[in-house]
């Protein structure tokens, strides 16, 4: 045996410790997943690769070892840290976080689901905690975060019920989505001020807020989703002091009808109702109000940009724009129609997912590939063109469009993604400009869980039917 694969023991709650022997080289995302009875494992020195989430909800872990001549990973205090990177990948409830300076980071998932643990120090050597890392870590209480972290990633305290005390320095310049919802500290209606709650000069979320708010002077972040589904709030105003927003901070806010930046603010600025990240030149923030500058101060389109922007019915993407990010528009119900540019060159995962009311889409020859579900449950679709530019069309790019009747694919694709066209319930047939043998291999045998009718690919050599 060479490797463990995905989620090879997930859920085998009655194994208690294993010795992977020396033969194994890899070790699969999940492969231990909720495995709750699991006391202790040993990692040999074959092992050069772990994937995602391998033990996460382990509650019981209490030992994690590593054999000495591993060249890849160690362990230290019961952490297992990749060596190269710094990164502590998987802790456990008697994890003690070495001080030496050879844990940097705190990665994704490292000590998710671990109930057992009551506390835990973050030495000054690391600089980010990754999403999740202490996601449902129940038995926490407090936590004080070091000067020389930078970064807490979405998700990362979520869960965390028994967290009454939290510590953030000025030294954070980014805080992910949802980093400390549902611990006791965010529960406790006595830390919020008027809907709003800070941590430190950190404004963490909001809810319930007026319809006009301004930003307290003197923060200098706003959280990922801080005031994600704030739909009373109409308008926003952010002051000079502010460095970092996160991601998808006015998500879903349907109501927000103007955004303003203050003058002397080095990060971000304002204009057409749009909030732009000056030195990235990216719209992280718009309305149903906005209008995209087209003097060339945006460079791309954000995450979560517009996202559930139901006012939004009509947009121009400038010349200048050569992104467009995941769920920039998605559930932008009433946006009825849109051109891409010529200048852009992505289109990112669940771009457009749930407008309903798009009809048409203009995709440029300068596009090169189209993210996982990037137009999925479009249901007033009704064709689309794809140009010889794009070479890969992502997973579930096109599924549920059930108002889809035609599409063309050139033969510059080279790669259809799992269920593209799954649940087109309308498309019978699709132009592809390639051969039967080149359809085959770029959809691995012409196979994509389509759950559709019969389709017929009309190929340069003839035709398959795709059941």
């Amino acid at each position: 045996m060479t490797s463990i694969g995905y989620a090879a023991f997930e859920g085998c709650y009655g194994l208690t410790s294993i010795t992977i022997p020396d033969s194994v080289t890899s070790i699969g995302d999940y492969a231990f997943w909720y495995c709750s009875g699991l006391t202790s494992i040993t990692i040999p020195d074959s092992v050069t690769s772990i994937g995602d989430y391998a033990f996460e909800d382990c509650d019981s872990l209490t030992s994690i070892s590593v054999e000495a001549g591993n060249s890849v990973y160690h362990s230290a205090r019961n952490c297992l840290i990749e060596t190269a990177t710094k990164t502590l990948i998987a802790g456990c409830k008697t994890s003690v976080i070495p001080t030496d300076g050879s844990v940097t980071s705190i990665g994704n998932y490292a000590f998710s689901g671990c109930t057992g643990l009551t506390s835990i120090t973050i030495p000054d050597s690391v600089t980010s905690i990754g999403y999740a890392a202490f996601e449902g870590c129940y038995g926490l209480t407090s936590i004080t975060i070091p000067d020389g972290v930078t970064s807490i990633g979405g998700y990362a305290f979520y869960g965390c019920s028994g967290l009454t005390s939290i510590t953030i320095p000025d030294s954070v310049t980014n805080i992910g989505a949802d980093a400390f919802r549902d611990t006791a500290y965010y529960n406790d209606e006595s830390h919020w001020e008027n809907g709003v709650l800070y941590i430190g000069n950190h404004l963490i979320a909001a809810d319930d807020v007026s319809s006009t708010y301004s930003v307290k002077e003197g923060t200098l972040t706003i959280a990922g989703g801080a005031f994600w589904y704030c739909r009373s709030l109409a308008s926003i105003t952010i002051p000079d002091s502010v460095t970092s927003i996160g991601d998808g901070a006015f998500a879903d806010c349907s109501g927000l009808t103007s955004i303003s930046v203050e003058a002397g603010n080095s990060a971000y600025h304002s204009a057409g109702n749009c909030l732009i990240e000056m030195a990235t030149k990216t719209l992280i923030a718009g309305c149903k109000n906005s209008v995209i500058p087209s003097d060339g101060s945006v460079t791309s389109i954000g995450d979560y940009a517009f996202y559930d922007c139901s006012g939004l019915t009509s947009i121009t993407i400038p010349d200048s724009v050569t992104s467009i990010g995941a769920y920039a528009f998605a559930s932008c119900y009433n946006l009825t129609s849109i051109t891409i540019p010529s200048s852009v060159t992505s289109i990112g995962d669940y771009a457009f997912t749930r407008c309903d009311n798009l009809t048409s889409i203009t995709i440029p020859d300068s596009v090169t590939s189209i993210g996982n579900s990037a137009f999925e449950d479009c249901d007033s679709l009704t064709s689309i063109t794809i140009p010889d530019s794009v070479t890969s069309i992502g997973d579930y790019a096109f599924a549920d469009c059930s108002g889809l009747t035609s599409i063309t694919i050139p033969d510059s694709v080279t790669s259809i993604g799992y269920a593209a066209f799954y649940g087109c319930s309308g498309l019978t047939s699709i132009e592809y400009g390639g051969t039967k043998a080149e359809w085959n291999s770029i959809t691995k045998g012409g196979k994509w869980n389509s759950n559709v009718p019969t389709i017929t690919v009309c190929c340069t050599d003839g035709t398959i039917t795709v059941e």
